[in-house]
């Protein structure tokens, strides 16, 4: 519930922005939800609380909600395998494991041992 109420937050936050002329799919959609948000809360009785009020404008926008989270994991996946190509290679990606595994295993049992065997 406490998750909902957020995204709820923070679309109105960071949705309050004018809208650009030159919109792309993902901000329509993103607008429309937002849109559909507002107007289910704003709808909601009087007599229901905040948290209840948010919790039913999001439940009943659902669909627009999905939608948007869709487009934008998509427009992710797709900057991602764009960037696959210049990630880090396998023996980088072992140097990095090998430091992790030294800072936290390595580093604090020899210094337990240390101050164990004096």
């Amino acid at each position: 519930m406490r998750v909902r109420v957020a995204h709820l937050a923070v679309a109105l936050v960071c949705l309050a922005g004018p809208a650009a002329a030159d919109a792309t799919p993902r901000e329509d959609l993103r607008r429309d939800w937002h849109r559909c948000v507002r107007q289910s809360f704003s709808g909601q009785p009087n007599h229901l609380g905040r948290q209840a009020a948010e919790k039913a404008a999001l439940a009943a926008c659902k669909a627009s909600e999905d939608a948007y989270v869709a487009a934008e994991l998509d427009a992710q996946m797709t900057q991602g395998a764009a960037g696959r190509n210049d990630e880090r290679g396998l023996m980088a990606h072992a140097r990095a494991m090998l430091a992790s595994v030294s800072a936290y295993v390595v580093e604090p049992a020899a210094t337990w041992l240390g101050v164990s065997g004096r």
